[in-house]
């Protein structure tokens, strides 16, 4: 019974690990050939991504979005300190 019971187990937490597998480890379609529809599907694609990546905008430089509640003033230095030696 035990043996059986440690059995269940093994195939049970074997399994999500065996879903996860790429389909390329698997056997997937490794050797096919691309069809003229799908490498022109995929060209579109990848022109439509440069495109939309050329749309987005450059940043203007870094922003601090607490400097209105900081102030821009620098705190006072303490008076009466010296500096240490």
């Amino acid at each position: 019974m035990k043996k059986l019971a440690t059995a269940i187990m093994v195939v049970a937490l074997a399994t999500p690990a065996y879903a996860q597998m790429s389909p390329n480890l698997l056997g997937g379609d490794k050797g096919r050939l691309k069809t003229d529809v799908e490498v022109k599907e995929e060209q579109a694609r990848e022109s439509g991504f440069k495109s939309g990546l050329s749309k987005i905008p450059d940043q203007k430089g870094k922003v601090d979005p607490w400097g209105n509640v900081r102030g821009s003033t620098p705190p006072p230095s303490q008076s009466g300190r010296s500096a240490p030696k």
